[in-house]
């Protein structure tokens, strides 16, 4: 047992075994890119098994783990391919990106900064940096990122809309216009992108521009509710009920567990004097989100004008459980 043990410690691969595990890996990362991965890690498997020190087989048997959504598995595969060659930054970027999906945002974090030590012209680790921090709150770590993203690919328009996310959060709106602007100009097919600039505009009551935007949105994407919703909502300020109520129903159509639209479509129905229609769709909107407080305080002005005093002061007494401020008057 002595004797095998010191053979197999010292057994070197052969120039045949060194050209088998590569064809396994060739093999590997063309059933990768044809989307075959359950066969493609049975190639990478096989490779490793003849060539335990063979980085590459790790990486991307790590990135097709990743496909599959195991991505714990990935991490190792990751952490492998960096004991190999640790100065691979596209292997942090991927174990970020890996640890992001895991929800360990500390760890991307690190990873991501690994990667750019390594490679500093790696964009994507920007990127996704930028996105992290965003969702920690981080804004001006956030923006620097993206900032970097754009001087590195100036024409990467997904960068100027996180961008632009971010200094609306942080309350640049007008920068954080400028950036949305440069994304559909580089990509002009963001609807995503026309619909926040639509947001940004009903947040400053210019509903005309916001409309235009909402509109341009559901023309190129006429798949989505909440764009329905959002130019409803525009409709709605600008007294256009008939319009809102079409748009509130397209989005109930598309999608008929929205709460916001129901509650919305409920506001649209008492500005028609449809009372008995806004209750029920209040009620449904309370059905969804028994926690909803704003729906219970519509739902009580509606019932006060079907002479339900009663029922009107039990959802309005509910609203200010729920925080709802303006349900005080009606109670007091």
């Amino acid at each position: 047992m002595h004797c095998q043990t010191a053979f197999t410690d010292t057994i070197r691969i052969g120039k045949e075994d060194a050209m088998e595990a590569e064809k396994l890996y060739n093999e590997g990362v063309a059933l990768f890119h044809e989307s075959e991965y359950t066969q493609a890690m049975q190639k990478f498997n096989e490779s490793i098994s003849i060539r335990n020190d063979f980085d590459l087989a790790f990486y991307n048997r790590g990135l097709t783990k990743y496909r599959m959504e195991d991505y714990h598995s990935a991490i190792e595969d990751f952490n492998r391919t960096l004991e190999i060659a640790p100065q691979k930054a596209i292997a942090y970027y991927s174990r970020g990106r890996a640890n992001q999906k895991a929800g360990n945002l500390e760890k991307a974090l690190t990873d991501y900064s690994l990667a750019l030590q390594n490679d500093d012209k790696l964009y994507l680790a920007y990127y996704y940096r930028g996105k992290v921090n965003l969702i920690l709150e981080e804004y001006e770590k956030a923006i620097d990122d993206f900032t970097n993203v754009i001087n590195i690919r100036a024409d990467f328009a997904y960068a100027y809309h996180e961008r632009g996310s971010t200094r609306a959060l942080a309350g640049d709106i007008q920068s954080a216009l400028a950036d949305y602007q440069q994304a559909v100009l580089l990509d002009p097919t963001m609807y995503f992108t026309y619909n926040e600039i639509g947001n940004l505009f009903k947040q400053q009551e210019r509903y005309n521009d916001a409309f235009e935007y909402f509109t341009t949105a559901v023309r190129i994407n006429d798949s989505e509710h909440y764009l329905y919703s959002n130019r409803a909502m525009v409709l709605f300020r600008l007294e256009k009920y008939e319009e809102a109520l079409r748009d509130f129903n397209k989005a109930l159509e598309i999608n008929p567990e929205y709460l916001a639209a129901y509650n919305g479509r409920g506001n649209v129905k008492y500005r028609l004097n449809d009372f008995e229609g806004a209750v029920a769709d209040y009620t449904k909107a309370i059905g969804l989100n028994p926690e909803f407080g704003e729906a219970y305080y519509n739902r009580g002005i509606a019932k006060e004008m079907l002479r339900d005093p009663d029922g009107a002061m039990k959802d309005w007494k509910k609203a200010a459980e729920l925080g709802v401020k303006n349900a005080l008057e009606y109670i007091e």
